[in-house]
């Protein structure tokens, strides 16, 4: 392909992608206050879930699945953490954004399964507390669920247009050239 070409195609494809200015997605300062709200509710969590007291539960004849439920939680809030502050830093990124949304899905999930345990084992305050976590991270969970949605769409819309614009462009490069008339040579 030709240097000519290759620059006809970018220019495709940057005109395409200058019509997709970021429509349907949040602003960036929202996804980022977004996100650092995310990881405040995230450390809030797993403070609470370190103080949940398993291995009493265990020796009291609860399933050792508590525990490793307690370190998938703990685990998934670091990861969830360090994905949150790469997605602020890049929040176009759909992998992260995916990547954060799942870490938080999972982590509720075995949390609310560590309150329902505690509820038995320890106490229902304890159990009350982590409740009310989850039910707290429901609202950014859903914002973050509504933004990995909306940033999957317009991905999808910019990848159709840029794909349409590639087939019109190579279209265009494929046309034979025009038959001009050949040069006159002046009078004199």
């Amino acid at each position: 392909m030709s240097i000519v070409r290759a620059g006809f195609l970018i220019c495709c494809f940057s005109a395409a992608l200058a019509g997709q200015n970021g429509q349907g997605i949040a602003p960036v300062w929202d996804v980022r206050s977004m996100l650092r709200q995310l990881v405040e509710q995230t450390q809030s969590f797993s403070a609470a879930i370190e103080r949940l007291k398993v291995q009493e539960w265990i020796s009291a004849g609860a399933s050792s699945t508590y525990a490793r439920q307690q370190d998938v939680v703990k685990t998934q809030a670091g990861y969830l953490r360090t994905v949150a502050v790469k997605l602020a830093e890049d929040p176009e990124k759909l992998s992260l954004a995916l990547d954060a949304y799942f870490r938080l899905q999972s982590m509720e999930t075995f949390a609310i399964s560590l309150a329902e345990a505690a509820g038995r084992y320890q106490d229902s305050q304890a159990a009350q507390q982590v409740q009310e976590l989850v039910s707290r991270n429901s609202a950014t969970a859903t914002k973050l669920r509504q933004y990995v949605m909306d940033l999957s769409v317009t991905k999808e819309q910019e990848y159709t247009i840029v794909e349409k614009e590639a087939h019109r462009c190579q279209a265009m490069l494929n046309q034979p050239p025009p038959v001009g008339r050949p040069a006159t040579k002046g009078k004199k």
